[in-house]
């Protein structure tokens, strides 16, 4: 099982109109904080300098104790610096949570910039893909906003969200308005300059405005199946979630596709960020009687802060077992469990079973659960893995828990696992690739690709 990282939920905030009255942390206190990050990451961790080297990090933690200059300095950028701090250990399922209670506020009454797109790859300019602005097309071009150039803006952002670049680039392609506030020096009124010849002024728009704009890109349902055409079928696998309701809609699924005959499937994983691995094994039963793994085994870093937090769940129990959760508590923390098995799973052939041919599309936003399904199908040849790579590497970090910083009350996740891939081989790092790469136009191709 892996968790999910937790998605931004804008929908969660209640919307009212405040003064944006900037709030301060004692610089002093915002070191501890910073000292106590580090420290836990080190304790729970099993390998937090993996991306970056220990001296990276304490350089750049020097780096920005030495920019606070004043005795307190504002939450804002605390969180911008703590956010940044966190996503350069480990990758996509630790990181820093912005919704600390003494920034609503500043967040509620903030007028955000309500367009998102891609930075250009190779090129130093960010495309605009959707945009509420009357001045700004879908196409267009932005080259600065209040001066600052566009690049150096979704870089900026990028370094707020944890993981390897693929996935941070993904994910800041929706969240690029939001995100936005935690560059201080970026306020309303804005002036934008893009690819037409004139400037184009705006005040943005409000918190309750800029959720309904992120979230419209937000896949609303777990899983769902379409025809698209006679003999071909499409389910969009969102999420692993809710065991008995994915396997009551298999049953459902399959039965159609069954009595309708269709003998062509494609299974979309692009917009699945994971959930609980035991949905993958349902699906491939209906699929495949090929044996395969999705995982290779883990290695458990003990630690108290561990401890507590799986004590305090009883889901590690009823998924992983009492014993092993009793061997987990006496080992010393700090030791490593290394829990690692080479068998290979048989699938239990589940009816109706699928007889025809099948692809799955996997891109960058493919993460976590998602990501091993991905890396079972390409390991041992399931089906064809059409599109980009994923957003994790094969092997990667899971079961985070959750801790709050003293000072800030900031909450920050980290992992506590080390999770192999289906290969077996621990010292891999690189996400699940494709067997056919793909950046647009995914689907058509996929439509076309099955007929042959």
């Amino acid at each position: 099982m892996k968790f999910i990282t937790a998605t931004i939920l804008l929908v969660l905030l209640p919307f009212s109109v405040f003064c944006q009255e900037v709030k301060y942390i004692n610089t002093q206190n915002a070191k501890e904080d910073f000292d106590f990050l580090i420290r836990t990451f080190e304790e729970v961790h099993y390998n937090p300098y993996f991306l970056h080297s220990k001296d990276t990090v304490f350089s750049f933690k020097e780096a920005k104790f030495n920019d606070w200059l004043q005795d307190s300095i504002p939450v804002r950028q605390f969180l911008a610096d703590g956010m940044e701090l966190t996503s350069m250990m480990s990758g996509g399922h630790s990181y820093m949570y912005w919704n600390v209670p003494s920034i609503i506020n500043e967040i509620r009454a903030h007028e955000f910039l309500p367009i998102s797109g891609h930075f250009a790859k190779n090129q130093e300019y960010f495309v605009v893909d959707r945009s509420q602005l009357e001045e700004i097309d879908v196409g267009d071009t932005l080259h600065s906003i209040n001066g600052i150039p566009a690049a150096d803006l979704f870089h900026k952002t990028m370094s707020l969200i944890a993981g390897i670049e693929a996935f941070r680039a993904a994910k800041c392609e929706t969240m690029f308005p939001f995100y936005l506030f935690f560059c201080k020096e970026l306020n309303s009124p804005y002036e934008l300059k893009t690819s037409k010849p004139s400037l184009v002024k705006t005040r943005g728009v409000s918190l309750n405005e800029i959720a309904d704009f992120v979230n419209e890109k937000a896949v609303p349902e777990n899983y769902t199946f379409a025809i698209l055409e006679d003999s071909i079928g499409l389910i969009s696998y969102n999420r692993c979630q809710n065991y008995k309701a994915f396997k009551k809609f298999l049953k459902k699924t399959f039965s159609e596709i069954e009595s309708k005959s269709i003998d062509k499937l494609i299974i979309d994983i692009r917009e699945n960020g994971g959930g609980d691995s035991s949905l993958n094994d349902l699906l491939l039963s209906y699929i495949t009687e090929k044996p395969y793994r999705q995982s290779s085994g883990r290695y458990w870093k003990v630690s108290q802060n561990a401890k507590d937090a799986y004590s305090s769940a009883s889901v590690y129990t009823r998924i992983f077992g009492k014993k092993f959760m009793n061997a987990y508590m006496s080992e010393p923390n700090g030791s490593v469990i290394e829990e690692l098995d080479g068998n290979l799973q048989q699938p239990i052939k589940s009816a109706p079973f699928f007889e025809g041919k099948t692809c799955f599309l996997i891109g960058p936003e493919t993460f976590s659960s998602a990501n091993f399904l991905a890396d079972a199908i390409k390991t041992y040849e399931l089906s064809t893995l059409i599109g980009e790579p994923t957003g994790e590497y094969t092997n990667d970090f899971g079961e985070q828990i959750k801790f709050v910083l003293p000072n800030s009350k900031a909450s920050v996740f980290v992992s506590s696992t080390y999770d192999i891939g289906a290969s077996g081989d621990a010292s891999a790092l690189h996400p699940v690739r494709p067997d056919i790469l793909l950046e647009e136009q995914v689907l058509g191709y996929a439509k076309e690709w099955i007929k042959q």
